[in-house]
C-alpha cells in the first residue's frame, strides 16, 4: 500500500514507472468506447472515496471514468455532506473510512488534512489538490510532454504567472525528473514554497525567462478564495505576464504551451494563444485520466 501525496516524496524511477503504466493503458484503449471497461480490471471489488472539499471537473470526471474502466465502484461525496464539516476531527473520520473503503481521493483547501488522512488511515491516500500543490495534474503534464516530444530531462520549463500549488508540484517535479525550470512572475506573488526552494530560477522578465523553452505552463491568476478586489489587484500586477504570441514567439519552435484550465481569457493567456494550443490543453485534460489510473494501480500494488 502507498499514498500518492507529492512528488517530492516519491522515486524518480516509481514515476516513470507510473508514466510507463499509465502509457500502456492508454494505448490497450485505442477504438474502445469510453464506457467498455479495460481488459485487466485493477480495481475490481474496489470502492474509492472521492472526498471533495472544493469544486471540481477535470479532476472529479477524470478519476470516476478511471475508477469505472478499472472495474471498481465510486463514491463522491462532499466535505458538506460529513461530520467534518461540523467538529468531527480528520483523523477519527480517516480511521473510520478505513473500515468501509479500498482507497480515498482528497480534495482539499488544506494540506494537513491529507496529512492527518494519511497518518490515520489504513488504505491508500491520493492528493486530488490541495493549497500546498497538486501533483496528479503535474505528473500528467510530464506525461502529456513526454508523449509529444520525448523525455522532459535536460529541457527548459518555464512557468508563467501565479505561484500556486500546481507551480510548487512542478519544483518538486523538476528536483525528480531532471529538467530546468525557470519562475517568472511578480516577486511580491512568490508563495512560501517557491521561497523555500533552491532548485529553480527566477527570472522577473518573462522576456528573458522564455528564452530557447521548451515548454511554458501558465495557470488562472485567481483561487476561488480570492475577493473581488485581490482579483482586481493581481489583474493590475501581473499584467506584463500574459501570454502572447510575441512571447511565445521567444521560445523554441516547436515550443509547447500547457494549461490545466479552467481559462480567463485575456487574462493569464490570450485567446488567440489559447486557441491556438487548446488541443494540447484537450490532451493534458484527457491524459489526466489515464496517468490517475497508473497512480491508482501504483497506490494498490
Amino acid at each position: 500500500m502507498k499514498n500518492f501525496i507529492d512528488i517530492e516524496d516519491i522515486d524518480s524511477n516509481q514515476l516513470k514507472k507510473i508514466m510507463a503504466f499509465s502509457a500502456r493503458l492508454k494505448a490497450e484503449r485505442i477504438n474502445i468506447s469510453k464506457g467498455t471497461k479495460d481488459f485487466k480490471k485493477y480495481l475490481t471489488n474496489k470502492v474509492v472515496a472521492l472526498l471533495f472539499k472544493k469544486p471540481s471537473t477535470r479532476t472529479r470526471f477524470s478519476f470516476e471514468v478511471g475508477i469505472f474502466q478499472m472495474g471498481g465502484q465510486t463514491l463522491t461525496v462532499s466535505s458538506n455532506e460529513m461530520q467534518i464539516s461540523n467538529f468531527e476531527s480528520m483523523s477519527d473520520t480517516a480511521r473510520v473510512l478505513s473500515q468501509y473503503l479500498d482507497m480515498v481521493v482528497l480534495r482539499t483547501d488544506n494540506h494537513s488534512d491529507l496529512i492527518d488522512l494519511t497518518n490515520y488511515s489504513s488504505i491508500p491516500i491520493i492528493n486530488g489538490l490541495s493549497d500546498k500543490s497538486h501533483p496528479c495534474q503535474v505528473l500528467s503534464d510530464i506525461f502529456t510532454f513526454e508523449e509529444i516530444i520525448g523525455s522532459i530531462e535536460g529541457k527548459k520549463v518555464v512557468w508563467l504567472g501565479d505561484s500556486n500549488n500546481v507551480c510548487n508540484s512542478y519544483i518538486q517535479a523538476s528536483n525528480k525528473l531532471n529538467f530546468e525550470l525557470v519562475i517568472s512572475r511578480p516577486r511580491e506573488f512568490l508563495s512560501s514554497e517557491i521561497k523555500r526552494s533552491p532548485k529553480y530560477q527566477y527570472e522577473m522578465h518573462p522576456e528573458k525567462a522564455l528564452k530557447n523553452a521548451d515548454l511554458i505552463v501558465t495557470d488562472t491568476w485567481y483561487s476561488m478564495h480570492h475577493t473581488k478586489e485581490e482579483r482586481k489587484l493581481r489583474q493590475e500586477i501581473m499584467q506584463k505576464y500574459t501570454l502572447t504570441n510575441d512571447l511565445v514567439n521567444l521560445s523554441k519552435k516547436n515550443c509547447l504551451v500547457f494549461h490545466c484550465m479552467p481559462i480567463y481569457r485575456n487574462n493569464e493567456i490570450m485567446t488567440d494563444v489559447a486557441d491556438k494550443f487548446f488541443e494540447i490543453f484537450l490532451k493534458q485534460a484527457e491524459n489526466r485520466l489515464h496517468v490517475q489510473k497508473g497512480i491508482m494501480k501504483w497506490c494498490l500494488s
